[in-house]
């Protein structure tokens, strides 16, 4: 298993193969625009078994004050191996010095445990320091 932090180098089909591995179809249904995601993102990990792409990270950050972690995502053949903590705990390692993390997930409770056991904190459970977190998503309707 080999992880690169430069996947122009590799078949952009290949990373959209992962996408459609773990069912992003909103992804997948318009691959220009992921591409250009891609192209604006701050930092993007490729996790390779040979020349197959089965994990990738993107992340965006100023560099300074905020991080976030667009997407984490794993082949569900390579999926409780370590290998999303591993790019997870790389990118974290890249922005150690910026203030916050963040990440928006669903309530799956492995994805909340994952998160969990590396640091992150549900806002919705915070006493001490009262954060909230706002969203606005165009095209879908937050009830």
């Amino acid at each position: 298993m080999k992880i690169i932090d430069n996947w122009k180098s590799i078949d952009f089909k290949k990373v959209l193969d992962l996408y459609d591995s773990v069912g992003w179809s909103a992804y997948t249904n318009d691959p220009d625009t992921l591409l250009k995601a891609f192209e604006n993102t701050t930092y993007v990990l490729l996790a390779l078994e040979g020349d197959k792409v089965v994990g990738a990270l993107r992340s965006v950050s100023d560099e300074v004050s905020i991080h976030y972690l667009q997407d984490i995502l794993i082949n569900p053949e390579f999926q409780k191996k370590g290998l999303g903590r591993k790019l997870l705990e790389k990118s974290l390692d890249r922005f150690k010095e910026v203030r916050t993390h963040m990440i928006l997930t669903d309530d799956e409770e492995k994805q909340l445990l994952f998160y969990q056991s590396l640091g992150y904190k549900n806002t919705k459970s915070l006493k001490d320091i009262p954060l909230n977190t706002f969203v606005k998503m165009n095209g879908v309707e937050l009830s």
